[in-house]
């Protein structure tokens, strides 16, 4: 049951910001801090954050942060995973533009200026922007966002669309198995409607989230995505990613990306656990997806007799 904490509304309320989160009440803080100190009036946007089930204190702290806020909503949920999350908040939505962002991440002091500029001044669906990180604190066990000049896919770390046209897309698709490609569905539909552009000045900080030896090592499960991807839209994936998840996970990921950590972890030959973590990660992935092979496989199969 969604439980929402009912504030005064915005009339001249032009862009509304999505963000969902889940047990990481630290980094929220700040990520929030950075949202209400936007250089933009705060009666033009709103935040709408999406509690999805967290269990460490983080709806505590939003209703009390709402309390003080008035153009800060908060919305409570089971744990449902971030598409179902944004979709929650979507629909209470006031604004025209809908701007996305994670609760591990930093938005710029202009972002939302930014994200109205550009679609006063140019005829856009969409927006992604310039998200960068600190590379010298990346490890093998940290997880960033880096991108610097544009991913067709479109992360939602840092993205803008349209409300109506969100909503004629029904939102976000729940029934993605893992938290991984929700947005590329939604990114690549917008694609097909209209310009979605890449803006520089749009700046958010992803800074290395250090996750645990066995949550990294399970990465490899995420790509289960990739077939649920491809079952929805053969003709986009083709268009946007590969010919077919399997040349995709088994060539893109399994030969080239595999290829490309190996390598990169020699930059940490100073530091011994640095670079055995690196290289363990790097076999373990290789491993199971040999391992996740036949099942794959069989997915596959079953969706290409049905499309």
């Amino acid at each position: 049951m969604v439980k929402e904490n009912i504030k005064t509304t915005m009339e001249k309320t032009k862009i509304s910001v999505i963000l969902p989160t889940y047990n990481r009440l630290k980094l929220l803080s700040k990520q929030l801090d950075a949202l209400l100190k936007q250089s933009i009036s705060s009666q033009v946007y709103e935040i709408l954050v999406s509690n999805d089930g967290s269990t460490d204190g983080t709806g505590e702290f939003l209703d009390f942060m709402s309390l003080h806020h008035e153009n800060l909503r908060v919305f409570h949920g089971a744990n449902g995973g971030p598409a179902r999350a944004r979709n929650i908040a979507l629909r209470h939505a006031q604004g025209e533009i809908i701007a996305f962002t994670d609760d591990d991440c930093e938005v710029h002091p202009d972002w939302l200026a930014t994200i109205l500029n550009e679609f006063n001044h140019r005829n856009l669906v969409g927006l992604q922007g310039f998200t960068y990180t600190n590379q010298k604190e990346v490890t093998p066990l940290t997880h960033q966002i880096d991108n610097e000049s544009g991913h067709n896919s479109i992360p939602t770390c840092n993205a803008a669309y349209l409300k109506k046209h969100l909503v004629e897309l029904g939102g976000f698709d729940e029934t993605f198995p893992f938290p991984h490609n929700e947005d590329a569905d939604i990114g690549w539909q917008m694609q097909e409607i209209g310009e979605v552009s890449f803006c520089p000045a749009m700046k958010v900080y992803h800074p290395p989230r250090k996750d645990k030896f066995y949550k990294v090592a399970q990465r490899m499960k995420i790509l289960k995505s990739e077939f649920t991807l491809y079952k929805k839209n053969p003709k986009l994936y083709k268009k946007y990613r590969d010919r077919n998840p399997i040349r995709h996970i088994y060539y893109q990921v399994f030969i080239k990306v595999m290829w490309y950590y190996t390598y990169s972890r020699l930059k940490y030959w100073r530091k011994p656990k640095l670079i055995i973590q690196g290289f363990a990660l790097t076999f373990y992935w290789f491993f199971d997806l040999i391992r996740k092979y036949p099942s794959y496989r069989s997915i596959y199969k079953n969706i290409k007799s049905t499309i």
